[in-house]
């Protein structure tokens, strides 16, 4: 029985993805060094900021207060994807954000969507970050809910095997994030390719 709805936030509530990676380039550039790969960084999606700077920098001391002031200006005025705010009102259950976007960024670029969810869980709350099953399971822990009367709702690989190690269900919206054969060749079965598809899909769980 479902009880719950779970969504990503960067990609699936957000169209954040660009300018994520447009952050990454932009520390690189001020840092001096190459800028990463896209596809590199598409791989990151979904992973927080503390532990992405490390990978693509190094033990540079001045990539975390550049990423800090660039992250400012990249993720204003983000838009969200096409149909959320009329498809979060037609969904009649509890629903929360599970998200690698630090509080406060979390709850700026959501604005008034905020309202809509019971649980906000970032990375400040938990010791071990997606796809660790901690953040997952301390939302379910929130809602008063079992895992598996939970559905997840995200864009990538990441956020199904966060899924997968949690116990929830899983919705893959392909969108920005990871590809449709990405997520084929996970057996992924229930996709998604815009938000306002996913009241429809959320009943095959009931």
């Amino acid at each position: 029985m479902l009880k719950a709805v779970l969504f990503d936030l960067d990609g699936t509530i957000i169209d954040s993805n660009n300018a994520i990676f447009q952050t990454y380039m932009q520390v690189a550039i001020r840092l001096g060094v190459e800028p990463p790969d896209i596809e590199v960084l598409r791989g990151l999606l979904g992973q927080p900021s503390h532990l992405n700077l490390p990978l693509l920098f190094g033990d540079n001391k001045d990539a975390r207060p550049i990423y800090n002031e660039v992250v400012v200006k990249t993720h204003e005025n983000l838009p969200t994807l096409p149909h959320v705010k009329e498809t979060l009102e037609k969904i009649d259950l509890p629903m929360g954000i599970v998200t690698s976007k630090r509080k406060a960024n979390a709850i700026e670029v959501l604005g008034e969507l905020n309202n809509y969810f019971t649980v906000l869980i970032t990375p400040e709350q938990t010791v071990k970050q997606k796809p660790d099953p901690e953040p997952m399971h301390l939302a379910c822990k929130k809602l008063s809910v079992k895992p598996e009367e939970c559905v997840y709702i995200g864009d990538t690989v990441r956020d199904y095997k966060t899924a997968m190690n949690s116990g929830t269900g899983f919705i893959a919206l392909v969108d920005k994030g990871s590809t449709a054969e990405q997520f084929n060749e996970l057996n992924v079965k229930y996709q998604v390719t815009s938000f306002d598809m996913i009241p429809d899909m959320i009943k095959k769980f009931y």
